[in-house]
């Protein structure tokens, strides 16, 4: 009998130390890493859209799953389908996803839809990193990245997301080619660019040297949409006030079309087909002497083997306006899913890739970072000269809708400025197009008759 017992006090003892003997068989942590957890046996999927960011995120993943034991399965797929694909997940209540990437203009969907939840409780919890220092991200990305501030919102102060992929538009030009035509930096108005590119055209007759991505898609307002608050359209939303009422008609908005215009002289005959790979190529192929896109298209340009100007391109702030210099704000956002049953590990995931100690890791191997501290670093830098561009520049910044109607008011947008590319009357068109986002915000369930009448 006392064998017996000696035995099963034995196997006891033997179990209760079983998780503590898994957790350190896991490999040595990495520096700065020891508050992770044990995550054996749990599988975490990660959705988000193909590109080197992702990429990036799946190195970061195996990482994780080094040091934690759990398997992270990342799915990558065109960024156009994801919107769909999520919501009809979650509908189905099918669960299929932990941690869910999307573009923040899509936040409407996702906070007031239900599909994510708020992580503001677990920023303060044993879950997260101690050394996550969201002081090291610019107060602006925390805001339109992290924050849903509508009246809609379940909670106006809640943590939605955290960055994963951080866009800045920034403009390429070459060096060469503005110096030839008198310049000794980028031009800082876009009446100044005008002036440049006539030069430019002069001396090289055959190039076209403007080179924007101004296709629909979000490609048009992407471009424009620095000009828009650089002619007075207002920030950080240009496109509608709190009540989702348009301003697209009004004299701010029809002057910057009316530039966006004049610049079209020194485009392409197809500009408008043009997206952001296309104009990106075309830049980097040599034809054209200046060009407007995400930071996150930049390292091709400067890759000898993808472009034949990587020697002779510099970057610097898109042009400003009348009423100033702004930047252009995009990006991707991380965040738990609602219907997720690993949601601690989801969390722990998502900090691993977006934090502090990891950030020039995360760059170095092709992520687009929302640092400071990573933006600085010497070694960043030396391989992505724009990075330090990407903070200066938020200073003044401007974006995206992120109400709900939002996909649907940015194609009536871009249908009606396409429709003044093409030679139509600017205020008349931007009024009709006005009056129908009108209605699309009422359809979507917000009141633009707060703010006034149905433009008319």
């Amino acid at each position: 009998m006392k064998n017996l017992k000696r035995i099963l006090l034995g196997a006891v003892s033997i179990s209760l130390l079983i998780p503590f003997s898994i957790a350190n068989a896991l490999p040595p942590l990495a520096s700065g890493s020891d508050w992770l957890r044990d995550w054996s046996g749990t599988t975490l999927v990660l959705t988000s859209h193909t590109g080197p960011t992702t990429d990036a995120a799946k190195v970061m993943a195996k990482e994780f799953e080094e040091i934690t034991g759990a398997k992270v399965e990342v799915i990558d797929e065109s960024w156009t389908d994801l919107l769909a694909k999520h919501q009809a997940d979650y509908a189905a209540g099918n669960g299929s996803y932990d941690v869910v990437t999307w573009a923040y203009l899509w936040g409407g969907n996702y906070v007031e839809g239900g599909l994510v939840d708020d992580m503001e409780p677990y920023m303060s919890s044993e879950l997260a990193d101690p050394n996550y220092d969201m002081a090291d991200i610019p107060m602006a990305v925390q805001e339109v990245y992290g924050r849903y501030r509508l009246a809609s919102s379940p909670n106006t102060e809640g943590l939605w997301a955290l960055p994963y992929k951080f866009d800045v538009y920034l403009a390429m030009y070459r060096t060469d080619l503005f110096e030839e035509a008198g310049y000794d930096s980028c031009p800082a108005t876009y009446e100044e660019l005008y002036e440049a590119a006539a030069k430019i055209k002069a001396n090289h007759p055959e190039m076209d040297p403007l080179a924007f991505p101004m296709a629909m898609g979000g490609n048009f307002l992407s471009s424009f949409m620095a000009m828009n608050s650089g002619y007075g359209a207002g920030t950080p939303d240009s496109w509608t006030d709190g009540n989702l009422f348009p301003k697209m008609h009004q004299p701010p908005t029809v002057a910057a079309a009316k530039m966006m215009k004049k610049l079209m002289e020194y485009m392409p005959a197809d500009a408008l087909d043009y997206d952001f790979d296309k104009a990106n190529t075309a830049f980097a192929q040599g034809n054209a002497a200046f060009t407007v896109n995400w930071n996150a298209y930049m390292p091709y340009v400067l890759d000898p083997d993808s472009s034949a100007v990587s020697d002779k391109v510099a970057f610097c702030a898109t042009p400003g306006g009348p009423e100033g210099r702004y930047s252009a704000l995009g990006g991707w956002v991380q965040g738990i899913s609602s219907q997720s049953e690993n949601k601690d590990a989801a969390f722990q995931l998502i900090q691993y890739i977006s934090g502090k100690d990891r950030g020039v890791d995360f760059a170095m191997n092709g992520g687009s970072v929302a640092r400071f501290s990573t933006a600085n670093d010497s070694a960043v830098v030396e391989k992505y000269p724009f990075y330090p561009l990407l903070m200066d520049i938020l200073k003044g910044y401007t974006g995206f809708g992120v109400y709900r109607p939002w996909p649907e008011i940015e194609k009536t947008m871009e249908t009606y400025f396409h429709k003044v590319m093409l030679g139509e009357d600017p205020e008349s068109t931007l009024l009709k197009g006005a009056q129908q986002v009108y209605v699309q915000a009422q359809r979507g369930g917000y009141n633009p008759g707060a703010t006034g009448p149905k433009p008319n």
